[in-house]
């Protein structure tokens, strides 16, 4: 735990001279990755903008830490006192946080808000040894795209189900012709971990079951080889999530399952490409949420910073906030009501059907603390499985018993 003392000096509570009144002026320092994003950044600085307007007693201090460099850069400032007040985290970081006890207990100020009775399921994940140290700022889902001129061609139907769906990217694809039915990752990158979990869930089963792994039951090695005949067969090989994007919207590719925020991906497609393609909700469920954006406050804060700090974070998800983030970044936030009015969803229906999609969605991720507090190694070894699955003509059982061996060494779930 924090020292309060030293959390004090750092953050500074000073005294500003005012003709007749001296009032007490709270410096706030607040942590983030999105400072420099299009979008993001401009609903931040809004925000804040705002806020200091409505409170001219506390000023809010932007610390902007690239994502790469995040947990690093974090880890040296809560070992070196210089932790912010306020910080944002994902779903996939806050193990790793709340592990290290950086994270503040927030049941207390919860309690008696709409957070504790109007937000989305995922909200409900952010508790640590028996405390919510969070509050969820957005809650995405994944979205289907798909490319209606290419399916109308080929006489295909859009996809209504899973099976459906891997039907269609093998039919569309012709790899003599540069023509692929799916765009998907298919090289180091984070979203080919997402692809793992999405195969197995989607087949009716999970990575870790009842509290242990499942890499290497049947239904789960079922599941990783139809992800290697679906993306491996028909997505280009050795792609990222941007060249994935591009290829969808060049007209390169039928379909793609990708966050909402392709939307603005979509809108920069040629004028003559444009039409023929669409953003829907995924035809399958479950709808699946890979983890959405959080607000959270350091452990150990002075009680004057840490009530400031508070205030700061329900401000930004005041409903009429939370409906701006909608409109202002294209992601769902974390209540679990539909925030646009009915003129939004008139002018903006990809914005109705990724909030519809959130509303209905489950974790992607499994929840053990264990592997919530490792979570970079967990991936990192399911990284190596699928890469594996898909360079490779390596037995499926053997990548998958690999894979299972490393995490019952690096993160025993008993």
């Amino acid at each position: 735990m924090l020292n309060k003392l030293l959390l004090s000096a750092v953050f500074g509570l000073g005294v500003v001279a005012a003709p007749g009144l001296a009032t007490a002026q709270i410096n706030l320092t607040f942590a983030s990755w999105q400072f420099q994003e299009p979008g993001n950044a401009d609903w931040w600085n809004a925000v804040i903008d705002a806020f200091e307007e409505e409170n001219p007693d506390i000023s809010i201090e932007e610390i902007y830490i690239p994502f790469a460099d995040y947990l690093p850069q974090m880890t040296i400032r809560f070992a070196s006192g210089r932790a912010p007040a306020v910080m944002q985290l994902n779903e996939q970081l806050f193990g790793s946080f709340a592990a290290q006890g950086w994270l503040a207990a927030l049941d207390d100020r919860i309690e008696g808000t709409d957070i504790a009775t109007d937000w989305a399921a995922p909200q409900k994940a952010l508790t640590w040894d028996g405390a919510t140290r969070g509050v969820l700022l957005s809650n995405n889902a994944y979205q289907f795209f798909y490319n209606k001129d290419m399916l109308d061609k080929a006489g295909l139907p859009v996809p209504d189900s899973w099976e459906s769906f891997k039907e269609t990217a093998a039919k569309m694809t012709d790899r003599d012709a540069g023509i692929f039915g799916l765009s998907a990752v298919t090289t180091e990158h984070p979203t080919a971990v997402e692809d793992v979990h999405r195969y197995a869930i989607w087949a009716g089963t999970n990575l870790v079951k009842d509290g242990h792994y499942n890499l290497t039951s049947p239904e789960v090695i079922d599941a990783m080889n139809a992800y290697r005949e679906t993306v491996g067969k028909n997505a280009p090989l050795g792609n990222n999530s941007s060249v994935a994007r591009q290829l969808f919207i060049d007209g390169k590719t039928s379909m793609l399952i990708d966050g909402p925020w392709v939307w603005s991906w979509l809108e920069k497609a040629t004028p003559e490409m444009r039409p023929k393609l669409v953003m829907g909700r995924l035809p399958f469920d479950p709808q699946l949420a890979p983890g959405g954006l959080i607000m959270n406050i350091s452990e150990g804060l002075d009680d004057d910073i840490e009530g400031a700090a508070w205030k700061f974070i329900t401000f930004a998800n005041s409903e009429e906030w939370q409906r701006q983030y909608l409109l202002t970044t294209g992601q769902p936030p974390g209540r679990a009501a539909n925030v646009l009015t009915p003129e939004d969803e008139e002018a903006h229906p990809n914005l109705a059907i990724a909030s519809a999609s959130a509303l209905d969605a489950v974790p992607l991720f499994p929840k053990e603390q264990p592997i919530q507090a490792n979570f970079t190694e967990y991936s990192s070894v399911l990284m190596e499985a699928a890469l594996r699955l898909l360079s490779t003509n390596d037995p499926t059982e053997e990548i998958m018993e690999d894979a299972q061996s490393q995490l019952e060494r690096a993160i025993p779930l008993d």
